[in-house]
């Protein structure tokens, strides 16, 4: 006899029987629940252990490239400054100042490139409007040259990093012609 061919009784008893044989216990139920629940409280466990790790390695980082940022700078000033003690070697056996002068004004030109190759320009000054946020005045001089509140001289020379003042450049202002 066939499964087709068992009457309908003993058919749906023999259903219900395999359905509560596969189907778990409450017991079973929640054993299975709470393991999930371990299982899930471990990986939360291991991904907050992960981030902590990863923000003291971002951070340790971090401070390793901020102590060590000036290093390439550092390097590229080393010639200039050796060029800078070779000249005043040479001055206390030389007694031509011209040959100093020039020697001095190359080093002068070397710091300057080695500047330019860290995006580090000069403010210009002499001939400028004056601009509080590049220029800081130390005095104001009539001029009969130079417009009032143009820069007529530059005592100190500025300095931009990028877009931001390194050091402004501290200059002479024009008040305008004298007696006004």
């Amino acid at each position: 006899m066939t499964d087709m061919e068992q009457p309908e009784d003993i058919q749906n008893q023999t259903e219900e029987t395999e359905a509560a044989e596969g189907s778990p216990t409450v017991e079973e139920q929640l054993e299975t629940a709470l393991a999930e629940r371990d299982e899930n409280q471990n990986r939360f466990l291991r991904s907050q252990a992960e981030l902590d790790n990863t923000r003291k390695r971002h951070q340790r980082e971090l401070a390793e490239l901020r102590q060590y940022a000036a290093a390439p700078f550092v390097q590229a000033m080393l010639p200039a400054l050796d060029n800078l003690k070779r000249a005043v070697e040479a001055a206390e056996n030389a007694d031509n100042v011209s040959d100093l002068k020039q020697g001095v004004e190359m080093v002068a030109k070397q710091i300057l490139d080695v500047f330019a190759q860290h995006n580090v320009k000069a403010i210009e000054a002499v001939g400028q409007p004056f601009d509080p946020n590049r220029h800081e005045a130390l005095q104001q001089m009539p001029s009969e040259e130079y417009p009032p509140m143009t820069v007529i001289q530059e005592l100190e020379q500025g300095f931009i990093l990028n877009d931001r003042v390194v050091r402004p450049s501290k200059v002479i202002v024009s008040s305008g012609p004298a007696g006004n």
